[in-house]
């Protein structure tokens, strides 16, 4: 029986790397070491690869989680806003209530709605604007009206005409206000005639 080249032994074979006109090739050596060059810059290159995927990835992730945080936040600021309605309702018809009306079960159960209400609205992270008696400030408050005043600081909220709400460092509605400024001559001349 008769074996095949690649099942003889080595030292059998002779000079198996002999060319046919009779020069020998090169050493084993040589391109078996031009083949682990070769193959040891491919894994370079895909282990560069690889990085740079998982590079992206990474960032792909940390944007869609920013994304998704500020889709969250104007979902519920457009949510607030359509709530924030109800609870002027609800903020009216208490303010209308005479002393008995408030005491009356209706009128205790008008204003625990309401307290629920605006604890419900906290829970997702909107909260009141405080306003009446602190200083004027443009970017929560919306000043309605200036009215002259010399027993309270000039920019100070007199009043609230409506309340503002905020949903953590960002406005959801500015509170309607109206500002005490500097009492001048002309006005304390209209207040004593």
């Amino acid at each position: 029986m008769k074996r095949k080249p690649e099942e003889i032994p080595a030292d059998e074979a002779g000079d198996a790397h002999a060319t046919p006109e009779g020069a020998a090739s090169p050493p084993p050596d040589e391109p078996l070491a031009a083949e682990l060059a070769e193959a040891r810059k491919l894994a370079q290159q895909l282990k560069h690869q690889t990085l740079e995927l998982t590079a992206d990835l990474d960032n792909q992730a940390k944007r869609f989680a920013r994304e998704r945080q500020v889709v969250r936040e104007e979902i519920v600021t457009r949510f607030a806003r359509e709530m924030i309605e109800v609870l002027d309702n609800l903020d009216s018809v208490v303010r209308s209530m005479t002393e008995e009306e408030r005491s009356s079960p209706l009128g205790k159960g008008v204003a625990l709605t309401q307290v629920v209400f605006l604890e419900k609205l906290k829970s997702f992270g909107v909260e009141r604007i405080e306003a009446e008696g602190r200083p004027f400030d443009p970017a929560w408050h919306e000043a309605m009206r200036e009215t002259p005043r010399a027993d309270v600081a000039p920019g100070t909220v007199l009043a609230e005409w409506t309340r503002g709400y905020r949903l953590g460092g960002k406005l959801v509605r500015a509170a309607k206000v109206e500002v005490a400024r500097a009492a001048d001559e002309d006005d304390a001349a209209a207040d004593g005639s």
